[in-house]
């Protein structure tokens, strides 16, 4: 009798085992799963370019250092609209993270020079976004369906990206051109930013040299609502 009890209990155990799989291959093969996918692009193939699907910001080709930057909006926005933005910010994106890369290395942040001529003349030659030769030379967009945080409902979302190039010879000499061009200062200090600055040069397109930022918190920008209902206002005008 307690032979049988056991048998019956194991049996109802593999039932339940059997339809709890069931149950999950069900929900995941559901055709109300929303599969993420390309619905429309700018190369009409369907297909993400490896410099877009690329976790890196900063690249290197030949004797370029390009920077990309990427927008994401609703996918109820147009895609010149979306990719003139992603243009405009561009430049101004790759001079923010280079002063961060630059004044937040280990060459830097551990001396008080925030008041430093050189430094002061580093930062603001890079926060003013006076910088010559740099190019936006690609652009893409491309229009995803995703899921929304429950898995089946379908949204629509448009992203686009864009490639800045500048000659690593030039933005070299003028970041050195930057350090150097305010006198006084202490010479240290000085001296630690130029060891910061050849050190962000040479590791351009290396593997893992991306900054903190870079890291934590990736590539793409994504624009608030309060935002993307003005970028329509203006499209409308």
């Amino acid at each position: 009798m307690h032979c049988k009890f056991i048998y019956s209990n194991s049996k109802k155990l593999l039932i339940l085992s059997s339809l709890a799989v069931l149950a999950i291959v069900g929900c995941t093969s559901s055709p109300n799963y929303v599969k993420s996918e390309v619905i429309a692009n700018s190369t009409k193939t369907l297909k993400t370019p490896e410099w877009v699907l690329n976790p890196s910001i900063v690249l290197e080709e030949g004797s370029n250092v390009i920077f990309v930057h990427k927008v994401t909006l609703s996918g109820s926005s147009r895609p010149d609209a979306c990719v003139s933005m992603a243009r405009t910010q561009a430049v101004g994106e790759m001079m923010k993270y280079i002063k961060n890369a630059v004044t937040t290395s280990g060459h830097v942040e551990d001396l008080n020079g925030s008041n430093d001529p050189s430094l002061s003349s580093l930062t603001a030659f890079l926060s003013q976004g006076n910088i010559s030769g740099a190019k936006v030379t690609t652009t893409y967009w491309e229009q995803t369906m995703e899921a929304d945080d429950s898995g089946i409902k379908p949204v629509k979302k448009l992203m686009c990206a864009v490639q800045v190039s500048i000659d690593k010879t030039t933005l070299d000499k003028q970041m050195r051109d930057a350090i150097n061009g305010a006198p006084g200062g202490n010479p240290e200090i000085r001296k630690k930013l130029l060891d910061a600055q050849k050190s962000f040069i040479d590791n351009v397109g290396k593997k893992d040299s991306g900054t903190k930022e870079e890291k934590e918190s990736g590539a793409d920008l994504t624009i608030p609502k309060s935002t993307e209902a003005a970028l329509h206002e203006s499209e409308i005008q």
